[in-house]
C-alpha cells in the first residue's frame, strides 16, 4: 500500500506547509465535498437537460413516457368466500325453493335480482255483459273463449305453445288453426281496450291499439306465399332467375336509352328542354371560345367547329322540373288570390337559367329600340299615347301597352316600305319622261332626293339588319339601270341639236 504525502510527512514529524505558512499548529478543517449532482429525470434529453438544469423540472411530465393502462382492480387482492344457499323467488307464486351460489358476506334475506325481468304481460277479463253487449261471435262460444283466454295467461301469449295445447272441442269438428286464435283474441283485446274508460292520453291509447292489431287474411296470404316458395321445382328456381336477369338487362337498356336521349335533347335544345342538370357558362359564347381554344390545342389538326352547347362538367345549374298542368281549381284558386305564376313557359332562347327576382311591375314597362324609336315615339303621340310612364302597370295594362308598341313598329315599317315604293315609281317616272324626250310632270319633275340619296338616307335611318328586305334590293338594282340609261339619255340629247344644226 502506497503511503500519501501527509503520511510521510506525520512519520518525519514534518509540518504542514499550510499550518506552517499561517504560523498555527493547528490543522485546517477540511473542505466539504460538493453534493453529489441531482439524477436527470426520464423523459428528458441529456443535452437539453445539460443547458437547463434541474431549474425546469415541470418539462418532465411534457416529456415522460406514457405507461401502458393499468390493470383495473376489481377483486380488492383478497380471497372471496362463495356460500351454497338456498334463495327465494319473488316472481313464482308456486313458492318453489331452489339454491345457488353466492359472496358469504351478502345478505342471505336479499331478493332475488333476477325476478325483475320476469315481466307479465297484461290479461284482460271481461264480464258477461261485455260479452253479450260487444264479444258475441257466431263461430266462438263464450266458453271456448274463456278457454282461449285461460291459455295466454298460462302461457303468457306463446300462440305457438297455445296452439299446440289447444285441445277444445269444436262443434264442427275441425280444428282452429294458429291463426284464428290469434285473431279472436286480438279481435276481443281491441273492442274492450275501446269501450273501456281509458285513464291515460289518446296517443298511449292508440298505441296500445296499434299493437293490438291483427289481419288474418294477410298472415293466411303470407304464409302460403312462404310455402309455395319452399315447394318449388329446380327447374322453376331456374326459370325465376333466368326471368330475373332478363329484366335486369331490360333495365339497363331503358336507363341507357334514358340517357341517350337527354344527352340528344341537351345537344339539340339546350336549356330549353327542362333538363334538370343543363351546362350553362356564366360568361356565355366567349366562355365557350375559351374552352374551343383548348380542345383546339389538344386535338391537333381538327377543323370541326365546337358547339357552344356542348356539356361540360365544369358548371352546372339545376333547372326547376317541369311543372304540373294546371287543375281548374288551382286555376280557381289563382284568380280569386290575383296570382299569376311565371316560368311556366320559357321561350328565351339564352343558355342562361330563367330566374326572375323580386321586381316592380313598372320596371317591367317596355322600352323602344334604338333604331326605331323615334319614329314610333311620333306615332304614339299623333294617337295620344304616353309610353314611357303608366298610371297603373298592372300586367294586362302592361301587355296592351306592348301590344300598342308592336303595332306601332308594324306602322312604321309599312310606311318606310311605301316610301320607298312612291321613290322608286318618281325615279322610274323621270327616267320614262327622259328617254321619251317630254318634259316631266310637275309633281315628278321636282325630285328632291336622288336614288343615291334615298338609299343614303334609308342607310342611315335603319340600323338594324332586318330592315332591309327584299324590295329594297330590287329598288336598288333598278335605281342602278336607272342611272345607265339616264347617262344614256343625256349624252344622246346633248348630241342631237349638234347634229341638226350641221345638217
Amino acid at each position: 500500500m502506497a503511503a500519501s504525502a501527509a503520511d510521510v510527512r506525520s512519520i518525519l514529524s514534518i509540518p504542514n506547509p499550510s499550518a506552517s505558512g499561517s504560523g498555527s499548529g493547528a490543522q485546517q478543517p477540511k473542505k466539504p465535498q460538493p453534493t453529489e449532482r441531482a439524477k436527470k429525470p426520464e423523459g428528458i434529453p441529456r443535452e437539453l437537460y445539460a443547458l437547463i438544469g434541474p431549474s425546469a423540472p415541470t418539462l418532465a411530465a411534457q416529456f415522460a413516457k406514457p405507461r401502458l393502462k393499468q390493470k383495473p382492480n376489481l377483486g380488492g387482492g383478497g380471497r372471496v368466500k362463495w356460500e351454497w344457499r338456498p334463495f327465494k323467488n319473488g316472481a313464482r307464486s308456486d313458492g318453489l325453493r331452489l339454491s345457488h351460489w353466492v359472496k358469504a358476506n351478502t345478505d342471505p334475506e336479499a331478493e332475488y335480482p333476477f325476478a325483475k325481468y320476469n315481466v307479465q304481460p297484461p290479461h284482460y277479463v271481461y264480464s258477461q255483459d261485455e260479452y253479450n253487449r260487444l264479444l258475441e261471435d257466431p263461430k266462438w262460444t263464450k266458453e271456448e273463449t274463456d278457454y282461449l283466454f285461460e291459455l295466454v295467461r298460462q302461457y303468457d301469449g306463446r300462440f305457438y305453445v297455445i296452439h299446440d295445447r289447444y285441445e277444445y272441442p269444436s262443434p264442427e269438428g275441425s280444428t282452429r288453426s294458429l291463426e284464428d286464435l290469434r285473431d279472436r283474441y286480438f279481435s276481443v283485446c281491441r273492442k274492450l281496450v275501446r269501450n273501456r274508460p281509458w285513464p291515460g292520453d289518446e296517443a298511449s291509447k292508440a298505441a296500445l291499439l296499434s299493437s293490438l292489431s291483427f289481419d288474418k287474411d294477410r298472415e293466411v296470404m303470407r304464409k302460403q306465399y312462404v310455402i309455395s316458395l319452399e315447394n318449388r321445382t329446380p327447374e322453376q328456381i331456374a326459370e325465376e332467375d333466368a326471368l330475373y336477369l332478363e329484366l335486369e338487362k331490360l333495365k339497363e337498356n331503358e336507363r341507357r336509352f334514358k340517357k341517350d336521349r337527354e344527352e340528344l335533347l341537351r345537344t339539340l335544345l339546350g336549356i330549353e328542354s327542362g333538363l334538370p342538370d343543363i351546362p350553362v357558362d356564366e360568361e356565355g359564347l366567349q366562355g365557350m371560345s375559351t374552352d374551343t381554344k383548348k380542345k383546339k390545342k389538344g386535338i391537333a389538326g381538327s377543323v370541326e367547329p365546337q358547339t357552344p352547347i356542348t356539356p361540360s362538367t365544369a358548371s352546372t345549374v339545376p333547372l326547376a322540373q317541369p311543372q304540373p298542368k294546371k287543375t281548374a281549381k288551382s286555376a280557381a284558386y289563382d284568380a280569386l288570390h290575383c296570382i299569376y305564376r311565371h316560368g311556366e313557359t320559357q321561350t328565351s332562347t339564352s343558355s342562361k337559367a330563367p330566374h326572375s327576382p323580386v321586381h316592380l311591375r313598372s320596371s317591367k314597362i317596355p322600352q323602344l329600340k334604338q333604331a326605331t324609336a323615334q319614329r314610333i315615339a311620333q306615332v304614339l303621340n299623333e294617337v295620344g299615347v304616353v309610353h314611357n310612364r303608366l298610371v297603373m302597370p298592372t300586367r294586362d295594362n302592361i301587355a296592351r301597352l306592348e301590344a300598342v308598341i308592336h303595332d306601332a313598329g308594324i306602322v312604321v315599317e309599312k310606311k318606310k316600305a311605301l316610301d320607298k315604293v312612291e321613290q322608286d315609281l318618281k325615279t322610274v317616272k323621270a327616267r320614262l319622261a327622259a328617254l321619251r324626250g317630254e318634259a316631266p310632270e310637275e309633281d315628278a319633275g321636282d325630285v328632291p332626293q336622288t336614288p343615291m340619296e334615298v338609299e343614303e338616307g334609308a342607310e342611315d335611318s335603319v340600323v338594324d339588319g332586318r330592315a332591309q328586305s327584299v324590295m329594297s334590293t330590287k329598288s336598288t338594282r333598278s335605281r342602278k339601270q336607272a342611272r345607265r340609261s339616264m347617262s344614256i339619255s343625256s349624252a344622246d340629247t346633248s348630241v342631237g341639236p349638234n347634229k341638226r344644226q350641221k345638217r
